[in-house]
């Protein structure tokens, strides 16, 4: 049947998008943040694609799929308030419906390989409190299947280590990565195979830990917690904590496809510390499943720091949408991509 004509699909994104992606603040009723690089990070994801709704040349809504094989990841979405209900507001249903039909649309269709092959799943990372995000996920039918860890890595002056190098090619690791992850839902190695890459070696040469590493920025509107927005107030005040959160620009590093061998929590810290101090920074967020084996080994003995103390550990869904002809779903730990939460 098609889409409505409001609505426009293209794999360019306008700065007109940029525009809308770049306003939105993120986050649940406690956090609240902003992207700063939106720029950047929408031009390093991979085969993006983007469902925008035009009004007067201006976007006033947006989803935009990472198309990964037979699932296709809902990286960004962004809507004016007016097309979303949820909760206990009530008003705007006609255009919140109308939304709702046209996107119900677009997802059968592409289950129908009207876009090309057809895939098995949609599938998106979305904070339970989050009033919008479940708005989205309820709206559509999506499943929840797992819970992602937003587990922070703090230190106020990393120290350096001589174990600790960086490493440019993949070919070195890409066998030790399909070992621990290949079987993981959504696995897929695009941005996983980018550098840069850091490792730690045994005596022998023998790569005994590993990451790949990307950079964000954010700007920080409220901490999560209780106190988080009094704490966002007063951390440019409190030495030590204000190296590592600055609220105007919040810059940090994000892990993923980590390996750590026999899941030894010393050697993950020391490969943690030590990819802060390489790259000048004093702040690690790592989403992870939290049923991811090296993790669980971990969360109980590593020390954390600072950061962690004070807002501990929190939790995203992961949902999908399901193609019905799929195949039945397979349980197992998620794959997370360190870009897809930047």
């Amino acid at each position: 049947m098609g889409l409505n004509p409001l609505f426009k699909l293209s794999e360019k994104h306008t700065p007109a998008l940029i525009e809308l992606l770049d306003s939105v603040v993120l986050g649940t009723n406690g956090a609240h943040y902003r992207h700063l690089d939106t720029a950047e990070k929408i031009a390093e994801c991979d085969n993006i694609i983007h469902l925008s709704m035009e009004r007067h040349e201006k976007v006033i809504g947006n989803i935009s799929f990472c198309r990964r094989e037979r699932h296709w990841y809902i990286r960004y979405f962004a809507f004016a308030d007016n097309f979303q209900s949820g909760g206990k507001r009530k008003s705007n249903v006609r255009q919140s419906n109308f939304l709702k039909r046209e996107l119900e649309r677009f997802f059968s269709e592409v289950f129908a390989g009207e876009y090309g092959p057809s895939i098995d799943s949609f599938y998106a990372y979305i904070d339970p409190n989050n009033e919008k995000s479940l708005w989205m996920s309820e709206s559509f039918g999506f499943e929840t299947i797992g819970c992602v860890a937003t587990q922070t890595f703090s230190r106020i002056s990393p120290r350096k280590s001589r174990h600790v190098e960086q490493l440019e090619s993949w070919e070195e690791v890409k066998a030790i990565v399909r070992g621990n992850y290949s079987n993981y839902a959504y696995y897929f190695e695009t941005q996983t195979s980018r550098s840069p890459h850091y490792v730690i070696r045994d005596e022998n040469s023998e790569i005994i830990a590993f990451a790949k590493v990307a950079k964000a920025n954010w700007e920080i509107k409220r901490l999560p917690g209780k106190i988080g927005g009094l704490l966002t107030r007063i951390i440019p005040f409190i030495p030590g904590l204000r190296k590592i959160i600055r609220p105007k620009r919040h810059t940090f590093i994000v892990p993923e496809a980590v390996f750590v061998k026999d899941n030894d929590p010393k050697l993950l810290s020391e490969l943690f510390e030590g990819i802060l101090h390489a790259e000048n920074k004093n702040l690690i967020i790592w989403w992870v499943d939290e049923t991811d084996r090296l993790y669980m080994d971990c969360k109980s003995t590593v020390q954390w720091g600072m950061l962690h103390s004070l807002v501990g550990v929190n939790k995203a869904n992961v949902v999908c949408k399901r193609n019905p002809s799929a195949s039945q779903w397979k349980e197992s730990p998620v794959f997370t991509a360190g870009i897809d939460f930047i």
